[in-house]
């Protein structure tokens, strides 16, 4: 059985500092910034400063995600700036996306800008409402 910690709409697992989750049924309005792997299982609605994260397959981020590794099976719309990312089959992402390398599933939708970069993470804006 896993035991979640929920505090201000946020649930996390309780055994991992390392893992922040954003569970199905939570939608996060604001920002999250974490220090090491986010899963979005839920809803974002702002922006998410990590070193990891992965948007599952029904989870939704509407802003702006700046990680070291990125990893889309979800829905986003708006920026991404990524060493890594990887768009999966099934995925749906529009906007610009700014990465050092980049991975497209076949299956995977992407409307927008692309650019390919060697410090992505460094390009990305300092707040959300400069992106």
């Amino acid at each position: 059985m896993r035991r979640y910690l929920a505090q201000d709409n946020i649930v996390a697992p309780l055994f991992s500092p390392s893992l922040f989750v954003v569970a199905p049924t939570v939608c996060i309005a604001g920002e999250i910034s974490f220090p090491g792997e986010v899963r979005i299982e839920g809803k974002v609605q702002g922006e998410v400063r990590c070193q990891r994260v992965i948007v599952c397959h029904d989870g939704t981020v509407e802003g702006l995600i700046v990680a070291d590794e990125v990893i889309v099976e979800g829905f986003v719309t708006g920026s991404i700036y990524a060493t890594q990312l990887a768009l999966k089959a099934e995925c749906d992402v529009e906007g610009e996306i700014y990465h050092a390398e980049l991975t497209l599933e076949q299956g995977c939708y992407f409307e927008g800008k692309s650019r390919r970069h060697p410090h992505a993470v460094l390009m990305a804006p300092a707040d959300a409402t400069s992106a």
